[in-house]
């Protein structure tokens, strides 16, 4: 299996970087083929330009090359911490202009098709919100609206998953290992 993982956060020592440390280790141990995106690292500039969205324009070669790497890609995997209820603007940034029109969906007379069909997405994030606050302002379920229904089925992935880790900062040590072994699992579900 061939896996994409799209990782945005700017601190080296997150809970982010151990999730993607996790998320490593169990497609090594699978043996599945895999590519790292690291945003920040790439220093991903994030900005959708006019010129992006003139009819039949030409692809920007950075564009080219991550399109490249999504088609290659079985399963697409993304890792951010929740910034204002959604991804981090560089992660915005990278579906924006990584997931355009003629690419990943097309317009047809029967409405937008998704073209990811074949493939399968996943979105891995954290926050600071306990699981209590993040129900009860709708936190979570406006990011299952935007990420799995707005962006994955609206690409035509064949299957999207969304997990969130609540409350990172404030748990104990021992809880965060609890989230990285539930990491683990879920990795293990998605290519096995």
């Amino acid at each position: 299996m061939n896996v994409l993982v799209v990782y945005s956060h700017p601190y080296p020592k997150s809970f982010n970087a151990a999730i993607l440390g996790v998320v490593r280790d169990e497609l090594e141990k699978k043996e599945a083929q895999f590519k790292v995106k690291d945003l920040y690292a790439m220093n991903w500039d994030p900005v959708l330009s006019g010129q992006e969205l003139v009819p039949d324009h030409k692809v920007p070669e950075e564009i080219a090359k991550e399109q490249q790497d999504v088609r290659w890609a079985d399963l697409v995997a993304f890792i951010s911490p929740v910034w204002w209820y959604s991804v981090t603007a560089i992660m915005r940034g990278y579906i924006e202009r990584v997931m355009s029109l003629g690419f990943a969906y097309e317009y047809t007379d029967q409405g937008s098709r998704g073209l990811m069909s074949g493939k399968r997405a996943l979105f891995i994030t954290t926050s600071g919100a306990d699981e209590k606050i993040a129900q009860d302002t709708g936190m979570l379920e406006s990011m299952r609206i935007s990420l799995v229904g707005g962006f994955g089925e609206f690409c035509g992935f064949d299957d999207v998953k969304f997990k969130n880790y609540c409350a990172v900062p404030l748990v104990s040590d021992a809880e965060r290992k609890e989230m990285l072994a539930d990491v683990r699992k879920l990795i293990d579900s998605m290519i096995s």
